[in-house]
């Protein structure tokens, strides 16, 4: 029963994000101040929403409704922030998304590490090993990021990156954030050392058999 509830709240958090930035899409395209990448940004922000809905429903997986809730408020705080300007307007509101969002991609990390230590016993990173990876991979993807900022700029015209110091500032929330995951991982493995990811996300078989080949790969 409570799993059949989680999986109805999890389709209704994912619903009401998509309609919610779709709404904010609609308004943003009839303004004339705004552009075609915040509108296109809507859209893709609303239609990624879904995914945690659509992985339930397709028996990829099933993922915590906390989890499920970080995600989708990281994706409407973006959306968000890009079609009403408030990273324009708003000097704090870029660190307060890129926090958010580095936690959600040290999440992530999480995720993936013990998925490939349930799959391939060879793998043990252990509890300190895997909060080290988080940080570690948390800061590699944050550097790529910033590139792509830069390129989509390049690219488009944007104004992702402001300055120097906004590169930094991004940088040290990201540290923030994958540092916070780190530590929480660090307790929650202490208290329960035999957690099982592949059990709790009810993954997909060929997602189990993709972890362990990538973890014999090495």
């Amino acid at each position: 029963m409570n799993e059949r509830r989680n999986g109805l709240l999890i389709d209704a958090i994912c619903i009401i994000s998509f309609v919610l930035l779709m709404a904010l899409t609609i308004a943003s395209y009839y303004d004339p101040s705004r552009t075609g990448y915040q509108t296109n940004t809507g859209i893709f922000t609303a239609f990624f929403c879904l995914v945690p809905m659509l992985f339930r429903r397709m028996n990829v997986m099933t993922l915590p409704l906390a989890f499920v809730v970080a995600i989708e408020l990281a994706i409407v705080l973006h959306g968000y922030g890009v079609l009403k300007l408030q990273y324009d307007n708003l000097s704090w509101y870029d660190s307060v998304t890129h926090t958010i969002s580095s936690v959600v991609v040290g999440l992530c990390v999480f995720y993936a590490l013990m998925t490939i230590n349930s799959a391939d016993r060879k793998v043990n990173l252990g509890r300190k090993g895997i909060a080290m990876f988080i940080v570690l991979i948390m800061m590699s993807f944050s550097v790529y990021w910033e590139v792509f900022e830069i390129i989509v700029d390049m690219l488009a015209g944007t104004n992702m990156q402001y300055s120097p110091f906004d590169t930094m500032r991004d940088m040290v929330s990201n540290l923030f954030g994958g540092t916070l995951v780190a530590l929480y991982v660090n307790v929650f493995l202490k208290k329960y050392p035999e957690y099982n990811v592949v059990e709790s996300f009810k993954l997909h078989p060929k997602l189990v058999k993709l972890a362990a080949h990538s973890g014999q790969d090495r």
